[in-house]
């Protein structure tokens, strides 16, 4: 994803674009529901990835973990034969903020989705 934000006008511009990344936020929410739950292994393979997550692509799993990494959200581990995942401070941070955005999702989730089944007025309408 290129940078669309002017970083100079809005210093939280980095911040927006990981939230508007499509798949980067659910990847980083399934990284941090594992490390939650395993106590041993805060670590995720690819596979295990893939595996857990519905509807992605693993074109779009690697282009998404390679831009977790870019941005320092993610550390990419070789392990003998494979490639192990997990989330940087910064990410375990930045996950902990946001809780409060998802929550509010959660709470008004019926609102949201049935504001969605109106049809756009006319007005807002271009060609």
């Amino acid at each position: 994803m290129s940078r669309k934000l002017d970083y100079t006008y809005c210093s939280a511009a980095p911040v927006l674009e990981w939230m508007s990344h499509k798949w980067a936020i659910v990847i980083l929410l399934r990284m941090e529901a594992h490390a939650k739950s395993q106590s041993d292994r805060t670590t995720l393979t690819f596979g295990e990835l893939f595996r857990t997550i519905p509807h992605i692509s693993e074109k779009m799993l690697a282009s998404t973990l390679d831009y977790l990494e870019r941005e320092a959200l993610i550390i990419r581990e070789e392990h003998e034969e494979k490639v192990a995942y997990s989330l940087t401070p910064l990410a375990t941070s930045f996950l902990r903020e946001i809780s409060y955005v998802m929550e509010w999702g959660q709470l008004h989730a019926g609102e949201i989705l049935s504001g969605r089944t109106k049809p756009i007025p006319a007005d807002c309408v271009t060609d």
